[in-house]
């Protein structure tokens, strides 16, 4: 079970930290990118193509720009998860109920995942600003 405490922490150090990466091969670290997504999608609602891509987009620039990740390899696995279900002309997407193996705590459904991102960026500066301040007056 991922908690949300673990899902706010990975989240920001996967996405937000230092970057470029590639879109991770660890399960549990993959998982967490993936339910990141899912966060910005509303399940009742059916998407166009080019909604999908401009929700896609907005998370690899406002959650996590560090991951090296376009927005068509997303759908595709997304769709390859059976996360996004998509109509045979592939003109509308779906959030699917796919059977997952990893369990995410109730709590992090409720995560604003571009809050926490923006609020993990806004301290790192600082924390950066005060090391610099700090080196600054050591000289």
């Amino acid at each position: 079970m991922i908690s949300a405490e673990e899902f706010v922490e990975r989240l920001c150090l996967l996405g937000a930290d230092r970057g470029p990466r590639r879109f991770p091969r660890k399960r549990n670290d993959r998982e967490i990118l993936i339910k990141s997504i899912l966060l910005l999608l509303d399940s009742r609602r059916t998407y166009t193509e080019a909604g999908i891509n401009a929700v896609l987009r907005a998370w690899s620039r406002d959650v996590a720009p560090a991951i090296d990740v376009d927005h068509v390899t997303l759908r595709r696995l997304l769709v390859d998860y059976g996360e996004l279900e998509r109509t045979a002309d592939g003109r509308a997407y779906r959030v699917g109920f796919p059977a997952r193996p990893v369990a995410f705590d109730l709590e992090v459904d409720s995560v604003d995942v571009r809050a926490t991102i923006a609020a993990y960026r806004e301290h790192a500066a600082r924390e950066r600003k005060r090391r610099r301040a700090e080196a600054s007056a050591g000289r």
